[in-house]
């Protein structure tokens, strides 16, 4: 099973002593509901998607995780062709009659099935790669957001791929106690 906590953190546990420790550590952490699964083996796939509330999808890009954090966090990924999971999409965004970004957490198993693990009711930190594949949906919200008409996105690049990346900045530590207590250098 994995043990889910309301906001962030989850563990997959193999008895029911594991879930008990994680349910405890977790509910600590992050306090109550704890959210728990059934594990499901196979590869993760998201969709990012914008509805207009109105029932319309206004853009939808899927990607499989290519790169996986140990908190199970996407550090890379690539755009995919998948009529299931835009199909999926639109009809949640039709049926909730969804206003805003989302993303959806699926995982497609070896016999092609797809089990849905969460809705994240947000434009996903990934979300610069629709952008890349020619889906600029941070700048549709905004439209969205002022009240704008906006006619949905009928197309995306696939195999477009992101890498997330650490940069470490170097400064003289007068320059930096200068910046931290006057706000500028």
């Amino acid at each position: 099973m994995v043990v889910k906590g309301k906001f962030y953190d989850a563990h997959i546990a193999y008895d029911r002593d594991q879930v008990s420790i994680f349910f405890n550590k977790i509910a600590a952490k992050w306090g109550l509901p704890i959210v728990i699964q059934e594990f499901v083996r196979g590869t993760e796939v998201n969709v990012v998607a914008l509805g207009d509330g109105k029932g319309n999808t206004i853009g939808a890009v899927p990607m499989r995780k290519t790169y996986i954090t140990d908190k199970g966090k996407g550090w890379g990924g690539i755009t995919l062709q998948d009529q299931t999971m835009m199909d999926l999409t639109q009809k949640i965004i039709s049926q909730t009659q969804w206003r805003g970004g989302m993303e959806l957490e699926l995982i497609r198993t070896s016999k092609n099935e797809l089990y849905m693990i969460e809705i994240n009711p947000r434009l996903p930190a990934w979300v610069y790669l629709a952008v890349a594949a020619g889906q600029n949906l941070p700048e549709a919200l905004v439209l969205l957001a002022l009240g704008k008409e906006l006619k949905p996105f009928s197309e995306y690049q696939v195999g477009k791929m992101f890498i997330r990346y650490s940069y470490d900045m170097i400064c003289d530590m007068k320059e930096f106690e200068e910046f931290s207590t006057r706000g500028e250098v």
